[in-house]
């Protein structure tokens, strides 16, 4: 089972990932709501704080990373600038239905 914990941890990360990096590499932050991360954020330090409380090494792991994960995307979502070719378009074709 603690295998099972292990894969789940490194899902958590690996989920992260194409989020950060497209706002690290494309500095787009188009459509990324910064209050449902706020909200991911204070989920996941209840979520931590309950962890330690019950001794739960592994989940306390898994909402270490979040709570990392969760506050380097909002840094970087406020310091995003410009709008990524891709979202470009999408905006553009959005609008041309509308």
């Amino acid at each position: 089972m603690k295998v099972i914990g292990w894969i789940g941890t490194a899902l958590v990360i690996i989920a992260y990932y194409p989020q950060i990096h497209h706002l690290v590499v494309e500095r787009c932050a188009w459509g990324i709501s910064v209050f449902t991360w706020l909200i991911w954020f204070i989920a996941s330090a209840l979520l931590l704080i309950y962890c330690i409380t019950r001794n739960e090494i592994l989940m306390s792991i898994v909402q270490v990373v979040s709570i990392i994960a969760i506050a380097l995307t909002i840094l970087l979502v406020r310091r995003s600038n410009r709008i990524c070719p891709y979202h470009r378009k999408l905006s553009e074709t959005m609008s041309r239905d509308q």
